[in-house]
């Protein structure tokens, strides 16, 4: 359990982030660690569904939802092999989704950082978990 709250502090270090959350990808998809008393450790079972799930278009017409956060998607590759990554847009945030083959790693940006800067640490992440 240790490692979980040293992973999530290490990536809290970096200044884009403002929260961050793991969730499993096995059958009740549960977060598995998330920065303690943040929005995205709210994250449900059927919010990761949904994200995950088939129907690709709806999500881009209708938008998701990240700990009961309506947000739009801006670009979805999360199920594109080697990509694997879905950039979203709150009111107020930026949020950057990855996919590895066993979590999924949502990263929440600090007011005023470029969705970018989230995606370059998110592929860095998933890169680092498949190794």
């Amino acid at each position: 359990m240790d490692y979980w709250k040293y992973y999530i502090n290490g990536i809290l270090a970096d200044r884009n982030v403002e929260d961050v959350a793991i969730v499993g990808l096995s059958d009740n998809k549960c977060v598995w660690a998330a920065k303690p008393g943040g929005l995205l450790a709210a994250i449900s079972p059927q919010e990761a569904a949904l994200i995950t799930g088939q129907d690709r278009n709806t999500l881009l017409l209708t938008g998701i939802t990240v700990a009961g956060k309506k947000c739009s998607v801006i670009c979805d590759n999360l199920l594109v092999d080697e990509d694997n990554v879905m950039d979203a847009r709150s009111k107020d945030s930026d949020i950057c989704i990855g996919k590895t083959p066993k979590a999924l790693i949502f990263l929440l940006g600090e007011k005023g950082v470029q969705r970018g800067a989230l995606n370059q640490r998110v592929h860095d992440m998933i890169v680092s978990m498949k190794a």
